[in-house]
């Protein structure tokens, strides 16, 4: 980014009133391609620069996205039990049989970032490598159903899973999404299934950007 477009970037920053820690971190980054990023996301109308952190690196996942993915404020009515307009395909019963068909709480707009396996992992391992929080990295139902509806370019078209981990009763599920020919797919497991799911067909996953 040149000293024009930095300079640009700098008014923008100021306008909006946001932090200067946050907006020194961006511009004396040395990822020139990160600060570039921030500016398109911004001029673009994210509103908080704090959702705009770089993600986290794990052993087990590649962050694909570069410029933030946003999910919009929701009120967390919405279950995905429930979303036979977003999910035309099949969603599993057990949403309804685990008792998980329940609205969730109100979020604000949050910035997630979607990821790549590049090396076998079960679920705890795969979120865990992330190395935050595991309620930080909880979705409501209703988020999950809103980044499935507007954001599709983000699933693989090979029939892998991209997946999404939530709480309902202090305990974690995970979301498990494919594409069919025939629309969105949604299956649903518990964050303990010891499976350990093969990095060959570039599963996905979907986490809030909670980077340093």
């Amino acid at each position: 980014m040149g000293c024009g477009k930095m300079h640009e970037f700098g008014l923008v920053l100021d306008k909006a009133g946001f932090d200067a820690d946050l907006v020194q971190e961006i511009i004396n980054s040395k990822d020139n391609k990160y600060a570039k990023t921030m500016y398109t996301a911004l001029t673009g109308g994210v509103k908080d620069i704090s959702l705009l952190r770089k993600p986290i690196i794990s052993s087990i996942l590649n962050c694909l996205s570069g410029t933030p993915i946003i999910i919009p404020a929701c009120d967390g009515t919405h279950t995905l039990a429930r979303a036979k307009k977003v999910f035309k395909s099949y969603i599993d019963s057990d949403f309804k049989n685990w008792g998980l068909d329940k609205p969730g709480k109100r979020t604000e707009e949050i910035a997630v970032a979607v990821y790549e396996m590049v090396k076998d992992a079960t679920f705890a391992q795969m979120f865990g490598s992330i190395g935050i929080d595991l309620d930080k990295l909880c979705f409501t139902q209703h988020q999950i159903e809103i980044f499935c509806e507007e954001h599709p370019e983000w699933f693989r078209t090979n029939s892998c899973n991209t997946f999404f981990l939530f709480k309902e009763y202090e305990q974690f599920f995970v979301a498990s999404v494919y594409v069919l020919s025939d629309g969105l797919d949604v299956s649903i497991h518990r964050l303990g299934y010891d499976n350990v799911w093969g990095s060959g067909g570039s599963r996905r996953l979907v986490a809030p950007q909670l980077g340093a």
